[in-house]
């Protein structure tokens, strides 16, 4: 017996819209724990840096490739095609593939003996997580209307703050218990070292996912002439060019924060308070827990307020009001000299800049017309890849070893995050009239096109 509930055609293949009730939002929960696992996998590398920067003597800004470039290279490349498939292909089988396949990619990081090793590794787990958010967001665009859609996209992105908070809590735990033992000894596979067993333990969960996922239900296309392709979705951006530049670069500001400080916190506290690595997971993994998942669900709450009220450019005005609170906070964090007063300051910058991420995906959703949401949101995710996953950690890493020094690691993450934190709040205030105006192009796009399908 299916668990799905009827679905509801209200006209044409793209402008399908299913029920929001109890199933749609089990659907954007399940789409949630897919991209919990996929930065568990993600930030899994965060967490061994400090023991792989001894085991392998590698440089900062060789772990900042292994967290950077080295996840993006083919990330960016295979993300646009990807988002094309999204808008046309079977969407969650879509995602069991990616899943399964990243797992893989993650445990064969445990098998690394060698910097090159662990790049290749790392570019199979991109590659993997390159097909995860396009196809959701295009399913979470079937289920939820506008005025519901934020919310369903901050239970995706609470989704990859818990994974932050799996990979640092459960991280800390295996570190705390293998470390001592100098690490673990598995029946049939061998001797692991202690960051070894950090990456196999990340890809175990990829699995139960995989079958958990066959319990979503896949909305049905319509049969229709032709279908969706990169020339009427770039038209589209092209037309709306304003309104789309500016939310990108927003979102990418936040964004290339959230991964700067997710990727080198642990390190932070290593570095300048003096922790040990498990102590610096629980750390960030309580910090990932209450700060990020919190404002994550703020940020996606508020962005549907200001929807329902009328606010013209809701999106941009959330990044905007937050990314501006993030700039005193980062100067509070990172230039505190007492443990408890970093530790609040960081958590509060999480908060911050947590809740600016839902209005970033979720402004893409509202601009684009449903038949190019796989495209569009591909496109965005290459901007948001290449910009902030991959020069965000691995700029951090050039900074402390060219400029700052290994004791510098604050100062370029307080850098990173007044440069980009003003750049985000000034551009996403000044979006709001723009990306109005294409919310509105885009209602009329859909009336039009219901209108021509009936």
């Amino acid at each position: 017996m299916s668990v799905a509930p009827p679905i509801t055609n209200v006209g044409g293949a793209d402008a399908l819209q299913v029920r929001a009730g109890t199933y749609a939002w089990y659907v954007a929960v399940l789409l949630g724990l897919c991209h919990m696992v996929s930065f568990l996998d993600r930030f899994v590398m965060s967490l061994a840096l400090v023991p792989l920067r001894e085991a392998m003597h590698l440089s900062d800004t060789e772990l900042g490739l292994l967290q950077g470039l080295g996840f993006v290279i083919l990330y960016s490349v295979v993300a646009v095609p990807l988002g094309r498939l999204a808008d046309s292909v079977h969407r969650r089988n879509m995602i069991v593939i990616g899943i399964f396949f990243w797992s893989l990619a993650t445990a064969a990081c445990a098998y690394a003996n060698s910097f090159g090793e662990l790049f290749v590794a790392r570019i199979g787990v991109g590659l993997g997580e390159a097909s995860l958010v396009p196809a959701a967001m295009s399913l979470l665009a079937v289920y939820f209307n506008r005025q519901r859609i934020g919310r369903a996209v901050s239970i995706f992105t609470t989704g990859a703050l818990m994974g932050h908070t799996v990979a640092f809590l459960a991280g800390g735990a295996i570190l705390a218990v293998v470390t001592p033992r100098g690490g673990v000894d598995l029946p049939l596979l061998g001797h692991f070292e202690p960051w070894q067993t950090l990456f196999l333990a990340g890809a175990l969960p990829g699995v139960f996912l995989c079958v958990l996922l066959f319990t979503v239900h896949e909305p049905k296309r319509e049969e229709k002439r032709g279908t969706p392709g990169f020339a009427g979705a770039f038209a589209y951006m092209r037309t709306h060019r304003r309104a789309f530049a500016m939310q990108f670069s927003a979102a990418v500001s936040a964004i290339i924060i959230v991964q700067s400080i997710g990727a080198w916190g642990p390190s932070f506290f290593v570095r300048l308070h003096h922790v040990t690595a498990a102590e610096s997971g629980y750390i960030m993994g309580t910090v990932a827990l209450i700060s990020g998942v919190c404002g994550s669900l703020w940020g996606g709450w508020f962005t549907d307020f200001l929807q329902r009220r009328g606010v013209a450019g809701a999106a941009g005005a959330v990044i905007s009001i937050h990314l501006t609170c993030a700039v005193p906070l980062a100067l509070l964090t990172f230039t505190a000299g007492n443990l408890t007063v970093a530790m609040i300051g960081f958590a509060l910058l999480q908060f911050a800049v947590s809740a600016s991420v839902p209005a970033g995906l979720a402004g893409v959703q509202v601009l684009t017309p449903l038949r190019y949401r796989g495209i569009v949101t591909s496109v965005f995710l290459c901007a948001v890849t290449l910009i902030a996953v991959g020069l965000g950690p691995t700029f951090v890493g050039v900074l402390t070893d060219r400029v700052f020094g290994s004791n510098g690691l604050n100062t370029a993450l307080l850098l990173m995050a007044l440069v980009f934190g003003s750049i985000g709040a000034i551009v996403a205030f000044r979006a709001r009239p723009a990306l109005e105006r294409c919310t509105r192009a885009n209602e009329t796009d859909a009336a039009l096109q219901a209108a021509s399908q009936t």
